[in-house]
């Protein structure tokens, strides 16, 4: 009887394990290299609190509580579009803080697919926010081919030396 106990925690201890380091990773890693917002969906009533991490190319937004290791929606930064701001109203001010403004966005995820919402930020992200979107150029985003390129271009400069 002692046997399937062991083999019962092992199976347990293997599942919980990985469960745990995603969160542990969310709650630590990310929350440090980010900035926190909550994040509504269009159509949901509820907002959800996380992190959005900005790359040359897109928009990272996490769940703060979740068991993924990578972000739970990648918008495009050149399709990304904010809405007007605005402040909360009703059960909004419960769980905004004092400053805090919403502001509607719409891009495109990895999938090409159009995903739509709000953003509840302070005024220094909502700044940040804003400068990054707007220095975005088509010209200094180039694809993982064009990088791919340049990369192979380099090493084959080197070699010649």
């Amino acid at each position: 009887m002692a046997i399937p106990g062991i083999i019962l925690g092992v199976v347990v201890l293997l599942v919980l394990a990985p469960v745990a380091a995603a969160v542990v990773y969310r709650l630590v890693v990310v929350r440090r290299n980010s900035t926190s917002v909550l994040v509504r969906r269009d159509g949901e009533d509820s907002w959800r609190h996380g992190a959005v991490r900005y790359s040359d190319t897109d928009l990272a937004f996490y769940r703060l509580v979740s068991v993924r290791f990578g972000a739970d929606v990648r918008l495009d930064r050149r399709s990304l579009e904010l809405g007007p701001r605005r402040q909360p109203t009703g059960h909004e001010l419960d769980i905004a803080e004092s400053g805090e403004l919403i502001v509607s966005f719409a891009g495109r995820d990895r999938r090409r697919g159009i995903r739509e919402g709000e953003l509840c930020v302070g005024p220094a992200e909502l700044t940040a926010l804003l400068a990054w979107v707007e220095a975005c150029s088509t010209d200094q985003i180039r694809s993982a081919d064009q990088f791919r390129s340049a990369d192979q271009f380099r090493s084959a400069d080197r070699r010649r030396r």
